[in-house]
């Protein structure tokens, strides 16, 4: 019997950082880079419930042997996880697999990042399980994550946690069979709607948090014996099942693993909005530096994108808005502050009710188009002199795909986020991209203002 958890788990349980492809290697770093330079910049906008919940538990003593970013506080390893995902995702600025329209390295890295530093594991062994969880969430997603997205799941909620128990499970050293069972019980602890883009509520960050708790819960069941379904994923009643209705295609899943590799088609993002309006904001802002554009000056904006775009929860909304979980999804919103004042930041995400955008996003319209690809989109400005500023873009490349020259120019826009100094920021980069040459302390130490 060869089932997909086992057909993964042969794969990822066997995985050795020298024999990871050089390119493979690098782009495991550019991401843990671009990843925790996202997390420290997100202090402002993590939810103040995580915080208060993290002050509630008030762990200590020897079982409280991670830390969390930024603070340096102390906590269990799942606690951390919990907190650090949300930290890392509170910009919404974080990586993703768009092919499994999965957020990837948020829910695997904190997993890896916490049991890592309780185990005093190494930067190449930190390396391996992050590769591993990547490749694993990446092809249990890929290809379906379209099909349960349109039945109301969130495909982060329910796909990254199988990154963090893989993850988790090579950090511990697991063989296949327990790893395999890692993924059974992942299947089960597999949650997320994406309602929560909707009502504009807390939710989006809380479910990569328990992502990435649940990861490190599956690996250490399985480590002391736990079992899952061996067909947990294509069982009649098991994932798939369960989430996209139906088994098509699902017997593929995991047959090329180790020929291609998924983590290089992660990708990344310039501003604190939605994957989807990564390059419309883009583009705004060049359009609006271009021409000078002025609130004033603009009649009607409008962005025309694929019919599952456009349809996604939260992206065709005008408020009111309450979150920034609202905010950033918002293709109104964000592309109104783009417009407004050509850039944006994480703190004009809180810009809930701000006058200044208001009469801007009333004039802005998402509209669809079955002819247009995954991240094609055509945007229009028009101005009040009757001319009509149009860029239209194709899906056949893809912009945000950074080298770690361009992961750290992007961290140097956002100085004024981060909170380091020049100097400071340049060693925190060092500190990273050299990774398979530290500890999973000192990665982390990286991370903590004052260590």
């Amino acid at each position: 019997m060869n089932t997909l958890s086992q057909r993964i788990a042969a794969f990822t349980s066997t995985l050795d950082y020298d024999n990871i492809p050089a390119t493979v290697q690098e782009k495991s770093k550019v991401s843990l880079l671009h990843n925790l330079g996202v997390a420290v910049a997100g202090q402002s906008l993590v939810a103040t419930s995580v915080l208060r919940y993290v002050e509630a538990l008030g762990e200590h003593g020897p079982t409280a042997s991670a830390r969390l970013l930024l603070s340096g506080r102390v906590a269990t390893p799942d606690t951390a996880a919990f907190a650090n995902a949300a930290l890392m995702h509170a910009r919404a600025q974080d990586d993703v697999y768009f092919p499994g329209l999965t957020h990837v390295g948020a829910i695997t890295t904190p997993a890896v990042l916490a049991v890592g530093e309780q185990l005093g594991s190494s930067g190449r062994d930190m390396l391996t399980a992050l590769v591993a969880g990547y490749e694993a969430a990446g092809a249990i997603s890929q290809g379906f994550a379209k099909r349960t997205t349109a039945r109301g799941f969130r495909a982060s909620g329910i796909y990254g946690g199988f990154g963090a128990a893989v993850a988790v499970a090579r950090l511990l050293r697991l063989d296949r069979d327990a790893t395999a069972n890692a993924i059974g019980i992942m299947a089960s602890m597999a949650a997320g709607t994406n309602q929560t883009w909707v009502a504009g509520t807390q939710e989006w960050q809380f479910q990569l948090g328990l992502a990435a708790r649940n990861g490190i819960l599956a690996a250490r069941l399985a480590a002391v014996g736990g079992t899952g379904a061996p067909d947990a994923l294509e069982g009649s009643a098991g994932f798939y099942a369960a989430f996209m209705g139906d088994l098509d295609q699902v017997a593929q899943v995991g047959r090329d693993l180790g020929t291609t590799w998924r983590s290089l088609d992660v990708t990344y993002k310039p501003f604190a909005v939605c994957a989807i309006l990564q390059d419309p904001v883009t583009q705004a802002i060049a359009l609006a530096r271009q021409h000078d554009l002025k609130a004033d000056n603009i009649s009607a904006v409008r962005l025309t994108l694929s019919a599952a775009e456009a349809a996604y929860p939260g992206t065709d909304s005008t408020g009111p808005f309450g979150d920034t979980g609202a905010t950033l999804m918002s293709a109104q919103f964000c592309l109104s502050v783009a417009l407004v004042q050509q850039k944006v930041r994480g703190s004009d995400l809180k810009r809930f009710a701000d006058p200044s955008i208001q009469p801007l996003i009333q004039k802005t319209k998402v509209l669809a188009d079955d002819q247009l690809g995954a991240r094609a989109f055509v945007l229009e400005i028009d101005l009040i002199n009757g001319q009509t500023l149009r860029h239209a873009s194709s899906s056949a490349a893809e912009p945000f795909n950074w080298d770690r020259a361009e992961a750290m120019d992007n961290l140097r826009a956002m100085g004024d986020e981060l909170p380091f100094d020049t100097a400071e920021l340049d060693q925190f980069g060092e500190t990273v991209l050299a990774a398979e040459h530290k500890t999973v302390a000192e990665i982390v130490s990286a991370c903590v203002v004052g260590a």
